[in-house]
């Protein structure tokens, strides 16, 4: 005999691992690296050399504005439209003091400029930064091809300035695609995270009906026959026995359901291969209910066909089992259950009188879970509460 189970039943504790917040920083941080690293370095290594101009002259404001564009990108992924918007003004004031260093480092900040826009900037906004791109990636081209005279005193042929011009649109458009890509893919992580979470709750919803309604059904039961074999162990001690079976059997049936249900929540072990419940199981309901001390009259059950899809099937019976507990938390003793089979929809309908216990719908909560339960498959609940009688009809369609 083991006297540890625990250590055979135990799992081992998961691995570390960041939380939320931290993941989402780490991540965040490693954006912004990769993003603008590549760009920073590349102004930061250039502006030693842009201190000489084309004729060998120091050039320090130029620099200082390369500095101001580095210093820029690094704060683009939180703020982007500020970042690109700060950058196009002095990438501006650059090209109007005449490009010191020549139109690479312009090239690249472009680039990047175009990737941080399309990737970062939702709104239609980032529509207009792409034109602002392009025209000033226009302008640069006409300036330059207004500077660089040739030797004989012409400028370039204009076939290569329009080749010049597609080139450049070509650059802004490639790295403005690669920016929307980026843009995509991280909407549709998030729509895909949102779609867990949202599943998620919907699990957590609908374990937590399943466990009002296999908890309320039992307590329901147990409460009703310890109620009567108080009063019948008077005269029969041996009541009192059956009863206590009774009670111990109707126990371990619902242990045994909730077991399964959790079952779902361990991803260490193995989920239960017990089948829900279904038409099959409503008989069985009928008798414990029977067993409880209902006086139940009960017509057509037969006619709940057993051919219906698993949903429906465990609709019905956690619909009859919650119309139960109500006739046995609310009611006088008695109750009627009926069902009918149209052949499009099959309809229960549970009546009992109004007991002593206040209103028979309690909380709300069995009336709610029922509801949602009929919604679930398209069905529709109807309750009427006449002061005297409670009636409950519930229709599920086939």
């Amino acid at each position: 005999m083991d006297l540890h189970p625990i250590r055979e039943t135990c799992p081992m504790p998961p691995p570390v691992t960041c939380s939320g917040a931290t993941a989402a920083l780490l991540e965040r941080v490693r954006t912004a690296v990769g993003g603008t690293g590549h760009a920073f370095c590349y102004v930061f290594c250039a502006s030693g050399v842009i201190l000489l101009d084309a004729g060998g002259h120091t050039d320090a404001l130029s620099s200082v504005l390369y500095l101001i564009i580095a210093c820029v990108l690094l704060v683009a992924p939180g703020y982007p439209a500020v970042a690109v918007g700060t950058t196009g003004i002095v990438l501006s004031a650059i090209l109007f003091r005449g490009l010191p260093g020549g139109p690479g480092a312009g090239a690249v900040i472009v680039a990047y400029c175009a990737f941080l826009t399309a990737a970062r900037i939702t709104s239609r906004v980032r529509f207009v930064y792409l034109g602002a791109m392009l025209l000033g990636a226009t302008v640069a081209l006409l300036v330059l091809w207004n500077i660089s005279l040739l030797p004989e005193g012409g400028r370039w042929p204009v076939v290569m300035l329009v080749a010049a011009l597609f080139s450049s649109w070509t650059w802004v458009a490639f790295f403005w695609l690669l920016g929307d890509i980026a843009r995509r893919r991280r909407r549709d992580l998030e729509a895909l995270r949102q779609r867990a979470e949202l599943a998620g709750v919907v699990e957590r919803t609908r374990i937590a009906r399943e466990m009002h309604d296999i908890v309320a059904h039992s307590l329901a039961a147990v409460t009703s026959l310890a109620d009567g074999a108080r009063f019948a162990a008077r005269k029969d001690p041996q009541v009192a026995v059956d009863t206590l079976e009774l009670i111990a059997e109707t126990s371990r049936e619902s242990l045994v359901q909730m077991r399964g249900l959790l079952s779902v929540l361990r991803e260490d072990e193995g989920r239960s291969e017990t089948a829900p419940p279904g038409t099959a199981d409503i008989p069985g309901l009928i008798a414990d209910a029977r067993r409880s001390g209902l006086a139940l009259r009960a017509e057509g059950l037969e006619k709940i066909p057993t051919d219906l899809s698993q949903l429906s099937q465990m609709t019905l019976y956690r619909l009859v089992q919650e119309m139960l507990t109500n006739m046995l938390r609310h009611g006088d003793g008695t109750g009627e259950l009926a069902a009918t089979d149209t052949g499009r929809a099959v309809t229960v309908t549970a009546t009992n009188p109004t007991g002593q216990t206040g209103n028979p719908g309690g909380s709300g909560f069995g009336i709610t879970g029922m509801r949602e339960r009929l919604r679930a498959v398209g069905g529709q609940l109807d309750v009427v509460d006449t002061g005297a009688r409670f009636v409950v009809t519930a229709t599920v369609p086939r």
